[in-house]
This record gives structure tokens, C-alpha cells and sequence, in this order.
């Protein structure tokens, strides 16, 4: 009888994992015939996907829950024939009432609650009174309450409560207003908890409550929607805990906390600062890239599209049918030569003539800018090599310029061979552009292979079109 009761619950949770797990991205492949421990991976991660905080639905994750809590039961029973029976390693467990199937009891030294269905911060200061009233009753001895917003918009309230010794209570001890709370008992700061260390564990808990998060609500007056009795140690609250550094480093890399706020919890922290500050840096400076290259694109956009500011440019026939060369496979390229007057428009053409180019500002150098190693052939599709005030660059560089088919190139070589990179320029369009002040012109004319006309295109830029 106990078996036939522990495979219906396992039967009923794997159904529910199949029916919600595609709704969430995650991988299920789970059936009633896979091991405890494969179903309980999968429940796992299925129910950090349908946490609130995540956007998730909360009836889901109460669905979940329910369904883990039926099968840990039905499993009890089978072993202890007692609905009452519990092990003593389990510092937080949720299961059925006896009295009610639809309630649900908690069992241990600590617990996380969810409200949900909040409708401003006033409810949620009526909330903390609420607690401070039951403080007594539910033998608490540290509490942390937090008023929140999720993607939605709409408010959800947290409580994370340690008890002054194990406890066993009902869900319904902890309604507050007709608003029955959502137990997570494995969703203290994402970890869960761990027996070995549960302070530490329940500690994580309130620093996941007690932690300034995207969408953590604000009082009128400007100050948090955080309230309780145990803070960080580097507040001024009567009772403090130490926070590890992987706790905020965590809420950072799940975009719980910002940059900003994580910055200021690492120091605080005192923990592995030198590795994880290398590691935020990197990641602040490829996103102000990121966010600099949008604003660029953004900013190129709008003046292109501005008649009065951008002009149309001249259909140029040596250009496009230098173009279409490309198009095929070749021994080698000419490049593209735009002379004309400062300021003509010769780099903005350019740019033009390409969806995604690599400009590179070439001066009087006489080899390559650094900037070539910027060069991505999945991103680039063509070479500017703007303001080159010297023609013995290009002399300098054939080799480089040609672009050969069975090679890579090497750029930035030093005298020690080191900085080099190596680039892959088959089929990839360069274009320079001169000046009427270029130095060494006459080599248009006087170099062996610069003098070649199957070696450039030389088109003398006019400027935009009135």
C-alpha cells in the first residue's frame, strides 16, 4: 500500500515537471522510472525558474511544491508508517497537515516566506507590525522583512525568520491579511540549505531578504523597503552576521543587484576582493563597450537619416565595380584610394559603402594602427585606413594590403616578436584615404606595384552631392 501511495506522488510530480518545464526552458527528460535524485535535479531547477522574483508564477511554484511535498510524505510513510515521522538532519521540511490536505506545516529553525499581492509600501509597514506582534508567539529570534517588485510590477513582500528552536507550525500561523505566504524552503540566496553549516546558511537567507535588488521598493521619504533585527556586520543593528563575498558576487551575476550596489557590497564584504574586483572590472569595461558601440550605431542612425545634415553621396562606377571583385575569388585585391580635399566627405563615403566596417586612423604611421587587432571577420566587413598622410604606408604594407588567400598575416610584430597578431584579410575590401597634402604622391606613379592599375583604384572625391 505505502509503494503503490509513493509511486502515484512520484507519477504526479514528474507530470506536473513535464507540464511546466517547457514553460520555463528548462530540459526534462525525467519519468516515473528515473531515480529520486534525477527527478529532484530537475525540480530544482524548474523552481528557481518559477520564483517570483524570477517572473515566475507563484501558483506554479506553490503546484511544485505541493507535489514535492506529497511524494516526501507518501515516501515517509512507506518507511516509518507515520505522517509524523521527520529526520532530525532536515533543519526546514513542508509537509501536508493531517488534518488538512491543503495545509501545510513548517518544520524548523528557520523559514522563508513569500506574500504576495502586496499593493504599496504602507501594506508592507502594516506587515512589519505584524511580525513585531508575533515575535512572541512564533519564538523568533532574528527577522527580516523586504518590500519588492518584480517584472510585472506588481509588489511581493519577503520574511525571513530563524527561530529560537525548532518549531512545527501550519502555513496559517503566518497569514497576514487573507495573504497565505509561499514557503521555499531550498531558496535561501539561490544555495539552499546546507546541514553542515546552517547558520551560515540561514545567514544567506536574510542577506538575500536584507540586500538592496533590482526592483527592492522605497518608502516616500526615499529610504529601503528593509526592516528587521539582523543586518550585515558593518551595520549598526543589534545582531550582525558576516557576509561571504560569493553572496552579493552571486545576486550580481543573476542581475539581482547592480553593478553599483555590488561594487559597494564587495568591499564591505572583506572577502576575495582582488579576484572578484579583476573580474567586475572586466565586465564593467566590456559593457560601457557595448553601451558606447550603441550609442555610436544610435547616433549614426539618426544624423544619417537627417537630409539637412547628411547629403546624398555620388553614384561612383570604378567604386562599385571595385566592389563587385569581392564577389570573387582572386589571387589578390586592389585597394581603393579615395584623394580629394580635407574635409570633402572621403572617410564618411566610405564608411558608406560598408555595413559593418573596421576604421582605423592611420596618420603618419608608416605601419598598421593597434586598432587592427580590433579585426573580426564576423563582424567586419570591410577596412578603413582613414588619413593617410603618407603614401610609403601603403608601399610599406603591400603585402598586408593584398590580402593572399593562404595566409595569415602578422601585425605588430616587435623587435622580440612579441604583441604580434595574426589577421585573415582574404576578401576583405580596404579602403585608404588621401589628402591632396599626402606625401610621396608621385608613387601613384612610380612604384612598381603602386603604379599598377590592377593593384589600386584611384577615384578623385568630389564631396556630397548639392
Amino acid at each position: 500500500m505505502g509503494c503503490s501511495a509513493v509511486l502515484v506522488a512520484k507519477r504526479a510530480l514528474v507530470a506536473l515537471l513535464h507540464a511546466l518545464a517547457p514553460l520555463y526552458n528548462v530540459q526534462s527528460s525525467c519519468t516515473r522510472d528515473s531515480s529520486d535524485d534525477d527527478i529532484v535535479k530537475v525540480f530544482r531547477k524548474l523552481v528557481l525558474k518559477t520564483h517570483p522574483d524570477r517572473g515566475g508564477d507563484v501558483r506554479h511554484q506553490q503546484q511544485l511544491n505541493e507535489a514535492r511535498a506529497s511524494w516526501e510524505l507518501a515516501k515517509k510513510k512507506a518507511r516509518d508508517g507515520s505522517a509524523a515521522s521527520r529526520s532530525a538532519e532536515h533543519p526546514l521540511s513542508m509537509v501536508p497537515a493531517p488534518a488538512q490536505r491543503n495545509e501545510y506545516r513548517v518544520r524548523g529553525t528557520s523559514v522563508l516566506l513569500t506574500y504576495n499581492g502586496f499593493a504599496d509600501p504602507a501594506q508592507w509597514l502594516a506587515l512589519n507590525v505584524f511580525v513585531l506582534n508575533h515575535l512572541q508567539p512564533w519564538k523568533v529570534r532574528h527577522w527580516c522583512t523586504t518590500l519588492e517588485t518584480c517584472a510585472s510590477g506588481k509588489f511581493h513582500a519577503h520574511v525571513m525568520l530563524q527561530f529560537k528552536s525548532e518549531v512545527d507550525r501550519t502555513v496559517s500561523a503566518f497569514v497576514f491579511e487573507r495573504l497565505k505566504p509561499n514557503v521555499s524552503p531550498t531558496d535561501l540566496c539561490g544555495d539552499g540549505l546546507c546541514r553542515k553549516k546552517l547558520q551560515m546558511s540561514i545567514d544567506r537567507g536574510f542577506f538575500y531578504v536584507w540586500a538592496n535588488k533590482i526592483g527592492t521598493a522605497r518608502l516616500s521619504c526615499g529610504g529601503l523597503c528593509v526592516a528587521g533585527n539582523y543586518a550585515p556586520v558593518w551595520t549598526d543593528e543589534l545582531f550582525r552576521y558576516q557576509v561571504l563575498g560569493a553572496w552579493p558576487e552571486k545576486l550580481w551575476k543573476q542581475r539581482k543587484v547592480t553593478t553599483e550596489v555590488y561594487k559597494e557590497y564587495l568591499y564591505l564584504t572583506r572577502d576575495g576582493v582582488p579576484a572578484r574586483k579583476r573580474n567586475l572590472d572586466a565586465v564593467v569595461q566590456e559593457e560601457e563597450k557595448q553601451e558606447l558601440q550603441a550609442l555610436i550605431a544610435s547616433n549614426t542612425k539618426r544624423i544619417r537619416s537627417n537630409p539637412e545634415l547628411y547629403k546624398t553621396f555620388p553614384e561612383i562606377a570604378e567604386v562599385t565595380a571595385w566592389l563587385k571583385l569581392f564577389e570573387m575569388d582572386a589571387l589578390r585585391y586592389p585597394v581603393l584610394l579615395l584623394l580629394g580635399a580635407s574635409m570633402s566627405g572621403k572617410t564618411e563615403y566610405a564608411n558608406s559603402l560598408f555595413r559593418s566596417p573596421l576604421e582605423l586612423k592611420v596618420g603618419p604611421l608608416l605601419h598598421f594602427p593597434d586598432g587592427l587587432r580590433e579585426f573580426n571577420r564576423k563582424i567586419h566587413d570591410g577596412i578603413i585606413l582613414d588619413d593617410v598622410r603618407d603614401l610609403s604606408f601603403l608601399t610599406e604594407n603591400q603585402d598586408k594590403i593584398q590580402g593572399k588567400y593562404n595566409v595569415q598575416l602578422e601585425f605588430g610584430v616587435t623587435p622580440g616578436g612579441q604583441c604580434k597578431c595574426e589577421k585573415y584579410l582574404f576578401r576583405i575590401p580596404i579602403v585608404a584615404t588621401l589628402n591632396y597634402s599626402t606625401q610621396n604622391l608621385s608613387l601613384l606613379d612610380t612604384h612598381d606595384w603602386l603604379s599598377k592599375a590592377g593593384n589600386r583604384v584611384v577615384v578623385h572625391f568630389r564631396g556630397f552631392v548639392a
